[in-house]
């Protein structure tokens, strides 16, 4: 099997299909595709390794694919990969190159260098210089980000967006700064984590825990979360007809 859920595969090919037996493996050249259930992997070059026992006979346990790599599964599509390769038995992707793309209804996922889905987990990880988008409302940037998905009807949507380390955010409204940040798809809702600032034009809101309303545009700096609020006190730098923070210390 190719997709870890017991659906056979099919592999097709342009240019031809090898078989090495003493390598445990099949090669597929140009064009080719490997097509299970609702997951499709196209590359230049795909190579499928196997095992062979008597009781199962021939099980697929990983699959490789070389040069302009396309993932497609359940309306969600991976593209732009200079390499990838499928752990069957953790029914795990790795993605590798300088221009990734995960694209699911109106959100994109970028990475300069690491894309990593978890099919089973509906979870995808992308690293380095990494990138989420929904729409025109936000932009998202850090070092690290996950999405968390879901499935609905053959559709799979994001739930909730972590972002680790060197966070902005920029939305309609404002540029927002942290170490940390947690969005969540339903209400719309981002809280920022540590080294917090928000800003409109020159003016900036400076904290450690923020509220961002991506549907309202009303942002809210906040005591930490578990701290008393003498412990951190927010602090506003504002221009004349800048941001109202009223309460800001």
């Amino acid at each position: 099997n190719f997709s870890g859920k017991g659906e056979p595969i099919e592999i097709f090919a342009d240019e031809g299909i090898e078989w090495h037996k003493n390598k445990n493996k099949y090669v597929a050249v140009g064009n080719a595709r490997a097509v299970s259930g609702t997951l499709s992997l196209k590359s230049d070059r795909i190579e499928a390794f196997y095992s062979e026992s008597e009781a199962s006979g021939m099980n697929i346990k990983k699959v490789q694919a070389k040069k302009n790599v396309i993932i497609e599964d359940n309306a969600l599509q991976i593209k732009g990969g200079d390499y990838a390769e499928y752990t069957l038995k953790k029914d795990y992707f790795l993605i590798t190159g300088k221009e990734i793309t995960l694209t699911s209804e109106s959100n994109i996922l970028k990475s300069r260098k690491k894309l990593e889905y978890w099919r089973s987990k509906n979870i995808a990880i992308a690293t380095g210089n990494a990138e989420a988008k929904k729409s025109n409302e936000f932009i998202v940037s850090a070092d690290k980000l996950v999405w968390y998905l879901t499935e609905s009807k053959n559709i799979t949507k994001v739930k909730k967006l972590l972002g680790f380390k060197n966070v902005s955010i920029k939305t309609n409204y404002e540029v927002a700064f942290s170490d940390k940040a947690i969005y969540n798809n339903i209400t719309e809702i981002c809280k920022l984590y540590g080294n917090v600032k928000l800003q409109r034009g020159e003016s900036f809101l400076l904290g450690e825990y923020a509220e961002v309303d991506l549907r309202t545009g009303i942002s809210k700096l906040l005591p930490a979360p578990g701290k008393f609020p003498n412990e951190n006190k927010v602090k506003a730098l504002i221009n004349k007809g800048g941001i109202d923070a009223n309460g800001a210390n």
